[in-house]
């Protein structure tokens, strides 16, 4: 079949220089974003039968040891979250992929499972939910929209319409920002065309920039008390945290955190050539060991 043919070869994992702008954590989010497409797909008769052949072109394999760019995109995001050191060195940022890599046990078998069966047409279950829930927390999805899109879907055909509409909206808002270039969102877009499932009401909450792999440890905080005070230590760590998922600062945090943006201000205010001195500071800093 020809939609067959064109889930064959990933998109968005294609080529080196798309795969330089994704981080690890960029890897889980966009992995479990296709998983959330896969269960919208395969919730309409039109377009179940992309979601089947997209998971069977995901599950032919029963290891994520190789980058496979006759693989889906699904298949290569897993293979950057479960890989070896050679999956994280292709990324944005080897050095903290890995130690991102190294506190993330993705449940394998369990994915396998759940492709496996969602590609022989087997109705959601469960058991998918289920999955999904856990691989929330393997993957380190925090974002509640995301959290909430898989709530709904699991009891989708209960939902009045409007609120089909606001799910299946905030899942292309998600998908548009993250997943643009990918093998699978043109499916979403065609389902929403289709079935007039895209609302104009939900406000986009996705930012357009790459995740970056933060994980404030207590190194860390030693650290930033150099830049920000002892005092800022606590208000700087959630102003991180809550910075990595995209959501809003409160402006205490925000507060707590100006030290260091004021440092920054002052080298940029300072010229042309000590921005770059930072920026070859960072590039020293990103290749030196943990230890």
């Amino acid at each position: 079949m020809e939609f067959l043919q064109e889930l064959h070869e990933a998109r968005m994992t294609r080529n080196s220089s798309g795969l330089k702008a994704l981080t690890y954590t960029d890897c889980c989010e966009r992995a479990y974003l296709t998983m959330l497409i896969l269960e919208t797909l395969r919730r309409f008769p039109t377009t179940a039968p992309y979601a089947h052949g997209y998971a069977k072109s995901t599950s032919g394999y029963d290891s994520y040891k190789h980058f496979r760019i006759s693989g889906t995109d699904l298949y290569n995001f897993v293979y950057f979250v479960v890989g070896d050191q050679n999956a994280q060195d292709k990324l944005k940022d080897p050095g903290n992929a890995r130690k991102k890599r190294e506190k993330t046990q993705f449940p394998v078998m369990a994915f396998n499972r759940y492709v496996s069966n969602m590609s022989r047409g087997f109705a959601p279950s469960s058991a998918d939910e289920q999955f999904l829930i856990r691989a929330e927390s393997t993957l380190g999805i925090t974002n509640s929209d995301y959290k909430a899109t898989r709530r709904n879907l699991f009891s989708f055909n209960r939902l009045p319409t409007f609120e089909k509409k606001k799910t299946v909206t905030r899942l292309l808002l998600a998908s548009r920002a993250k997943l643009r270039s990918s093998d699978i969102i043109k499916y979403l877009e065609q389902l929403s065309a289709q079935r007039d499932l895209e609302t104009y009401k939900v406000t986009d909450p996705e930012p357009k920039i790459s995740m970056p792999d933060i994980e404030v440890t207590g190194k860390d905080l030693a650290g930033y008390r150099y830049l920000v005070g002892s005092k800022n230590l606590m208000m700087t760590k959630k102003f991180l945290e809550l910075a990595k998922d995209g959501k809003s600062i409160p402006p205490q945090m925000v507060q707590a955190y100006l030290p260091a943006i004021t440092m920054i201000d002052n080298i940029v205010k300072a010229g042309p050539g000590f921005v770059q001195m930072l920026r070859t500071l960072e590039n020293r800093a990103k290749k030196t060991p943990n230890t």
